[in-house]
């Protein structure tokens, strides 16, 4: 899967981490390449929290992708999608954070896979 690569700046609304998740997860679906800057930039702690990049591995994962800059702390992400894929996927946060924003990134694609 290829096009254009989208660019989102993750400061948008909130400035939180919902941006980043709706985005990725549109990425997989579209099987379009994604650049999301600015991760998280209105938090009082910006870039990648464990969850954010958790859920991001999962999307990587389901559709095969590339995931280049996705570590705690990063501002920036480029996600290439491949085609997406069923099967069991497991993710860990390594934290107490809430397991709801990474299954949420993921709901998209229930109805797809």
């Amino acid at each position: 899967m290829a096009g254009p690569r989208v660019e989102v700046d993750g400061a948008l609304l909130e400035g939180g981490g919902q941006i980043l998740r709706v985005s990725t997860a549109l990425s997989c679906l579209l099987g379009l390449p994604l650049r999301v800057q600015k991760i998280r930039a209105g938090r009082s702690t910006p870039g990648l929290r464990p969850q954010h990049l958790s859920g991001l591995e999962m999307i990587r994962d389901l559709c095969d992708g590339q995931l280049e800059g996705a570590e705690i702390g990063s501002t920036e992400i480029l996600f290439t999608p491949e085609k997406i894929r069923g099967g069991t996927h497991t993710a860990d946060t390594k934290t107490a954070g809430c397991p709801c924003p990474v299954s949420s990134s993921l709901l998209p694609h229930q109805n797809s896979v």
